[in-house]
């Protein structure tokens, strides 16, 4: 079971957020093993990224990017970016992926758990702290899973888990 240990509210960005993105149908039975499949094959991105150390930020952790910039009612195609927060003047390396994030307000939630736990429950959880409090609301703009060096893939470990909700004052 999943934990949701702090929740933060803080200014976000700007950013650039620059990795390889996949698209597919939004759900877990559509999604998980596509998703996977990227991170396996990313060293190469964080590679490239490594190379660019004067565009980091102090969001120094690997993230996957959510968005739904190709969805509609009849694809239902989420995507999915694997990469870093980086400064907004960032210089994009061929075969990458980039979004311009702007200023925002950001929840982070910080959650405790096996990992396939953490992933089924993380916006659940942290969009469940927003609502209990009286300050911002979610908006969803931005939305990143977050991958520290405490984050353990194998469902046998307990870990940690980041889960990032783009917020505004209410």
């Amino acid at each position: 079971m999943a934990v949701l240990d702090k929740i933060e509210f803080e200014k976000f960005g700007p950013y650039r957020f620059i990795g390889k993105s996949v698209y597919a149908r939004a759900g877990a039975n559509y999604s998980g093993q596509i998703f996977g499949g990227l991170w396996q094959n990313s060293n190469w991105v964080f590679n490239e990224l490594d190379k660019l150390k004067d565009f980091s930020t102090k969001e120094i952790h690997n993230a996957a990017l959510l968005t739904g910039d190709k969805y509609d009612e009849r694809k239902k195609l989420m995507g999915y970016t694997v990469g870093r927060f980086m400064k907004p003047d960032t210089p994009v390396p061929d075969g990458m992926d980039f979004f311009d994030i702007p200023e925002i307000i950001i929840a982070k939630g910080w959650l405790s758990g096996k990992f396939d736990d953490m992933i089924g429950s993380a916006e659940g959880l942290t969009a469940e702290a927003i609502a209990k409090q009286e300050k911002y609301a979610g908006t969803w703009e931005v939305t990143a899973e977050v991958y520290t060096n405490e984050t353990v893939t194998d469902e046998n470990v307990i870990s940690v888990l980041g889960y990032y909700i783009g917020c505004k004052e209410k």
